[in-house]
């Protein structure tokens, strides 16, 4: 049996222009943590630097620190080298869940926070929460994403 303790699941729903919001579920507990909000979803193979949300599908997470925050978060990967993530024929680079509010701030990452406004604004960061949830449970896992 395969353990599903440490997999997290983000379930978007495309509807803005601007934006990607999604619910984010934790382990196996069936309860919603958070909200997620991202660039927006794209066709396959498509990408624009810095406006795009990354593909939906199944991929690695682990805790690591980020010279650029400062700070330990969860890294979204498929390459060994735990930074890269390549996905229908476009890569992404230094993919992180962490706190923002609107598009603005994702620059093709996953931003996690309680509260959502609107369909292109979330608030209240739940990035600390989170990643202590993830080393919590061993630090690394399986995140899958998927567009409802």
């Amino acid at each position: 049996i395969k353990n599903m303790e440490s997999d997290i699941l983000i379930k978007r729903k495309p509807k803005s222009l601007k934006s990607t919001i999604g619910n984010v579920y934790l382990g196996n507990s069936g309860e919603m943590f958070c909200y997620s909000l991202e660039d927006i979803v794209r066709g396959t193979g498509i990408k624009i630097h810095g406006e795009t949300a990354i593909p939906e599908g199944v991929y690695q997470w682990h805790v690591t620190y980020s010279n650029r925050f400062k700070r330990d978060m969860i890294s979204i990967y498929t390459e060994h080298n735990g930074y890269e993530l390549k996905s229908n024929g476009i890569e992404f680079k230094g993919i992180r869940m962490h706190g923002g509010n609107t598009s603005k701030d994702t620059h093709g990452c996953p931003l996690v926070c309680y509260n959502r406004l609107n369909d292109d604004t979330i608030q209240g960061t739940a990035e600390k929460a989170l990643t202590e949830w993830a080393k919590s449970v061993g630090g690394s896992g399986i995140i899958k994403i998927r567009n409802n």
